[in-house]
């Protein structure tokens, strides 16, 4: 099979025209350890601890929230990939910026009825 040498200067021009630079939440691991990462608030606060792990011959990843002491830290979850726990442990951190529930307070309407 051969290829033009145009057809690889369009895909790389369609590609950089639909690349979006985005972040993900593995740039918030910092690798104390091989195999320890803290997962960092952009102000230097700890918000999370994953470890890398080997149960029955499957390696994968261990995330739990931080506390000073390990026993008041709570588990997350356990994953095959580290970008699946970083995601996972920056979604718990997330949860913690606001209510639970739905927006605006929940589902039921506590005011003036509009007319119908």
């Amino acid at each position: 099979m051969r290829h033009d040498q145009a057809d690889a200067v369009a895909a790389a021009q369609r590609a950089a025209a639909t690349y979006a630079p985005g972040w993900h939440p593995i740039l918030a691991a910092v690798e104390a350890e091989p195999g320890l990462w803290f997962m960092m608030a952009q102000y230097g606060r700890c918000y999370g601890v994953i470890r890398q792990l080997q149960i029955a011959g499957e390696r994968g990843y261990r995330a739990v929230t931080w506390a000073e002491r390990s026993d008041e830290r709570q588990l997350i979850g356990y994953f095959r990939t580290l970008r699946a726990a970083c995601w996972a442990t920056h979604q718990k951190f997330l949860s913690t910026h606001g209510q639970l529930g739905e927006p605006n307070g929940g589902g039921t309407f506590k005011g003036n009825r509009p007319p119908r």
